[in-house]
């Protein structure tokens, strides 16, 4: 893989772990919006819901098209659950497989994302008690 291929990619792996989480994103004209973003195109117009602007008013959805955009900030703190995989691979060892295109972590049938742990069962229980311990380690 060409070292611009590469860095295309890991630029769409990126974009997309901001999905679904709080950004800031302003505008040619200096305007401001904050919110969830949730939708991203093929040609980076950009979908905001419960968004507010800089001078306060209240938006339940913003499209912003790219030509507009001077910056995207990811506001929420960004959880690499890379690291997670590292933590729990001593207790799953061979099991464990981390999605660096989706940020995500599967553990057998067991998923988890930064919005927590998807699955049912022992294995699901587990994993959920060592994602919360990971979490609450990272706070302290």
């Amino acid at each position: 893989m060409s070292l611009l291929a590469d860095a295309a990619r890991r630029f769409n792996a990126e974009l997309l772990n901001m999905v679904n989480k709080e950004v800031r994103v302003t505008t040619d004209t200096g305007t401001t919006y904050q919110g969830l973003l949730v939708g991203i195109d093929s040609s980076l117009n950009i979908m905001l819901v419960d968004a507010v602007n800089n001078k306060n008013e209240r938006f339940s959805r913003v499209l912003i098209m790219s030509h507009a955009i001077v910056d995207v900030v990811l506001v929420q703190e960004f959880v690499d659950l890379r690291e997670f995989a590292r933590y729990i691979d001593k207790y799953f060892p061979g099991m464990v497989k981390y999605v660096e295109e989706a940020n995500i972590v599967q553990v057998g049938n067991v998923k988890v994302t930064t919005a927590g742990v998807e699955g049912s069962g022992p294995l699901a229980k587990r994993v959920k008690e060592l994602f919360d311990e990971f979490m609450s380690k990272r706070k302290t």
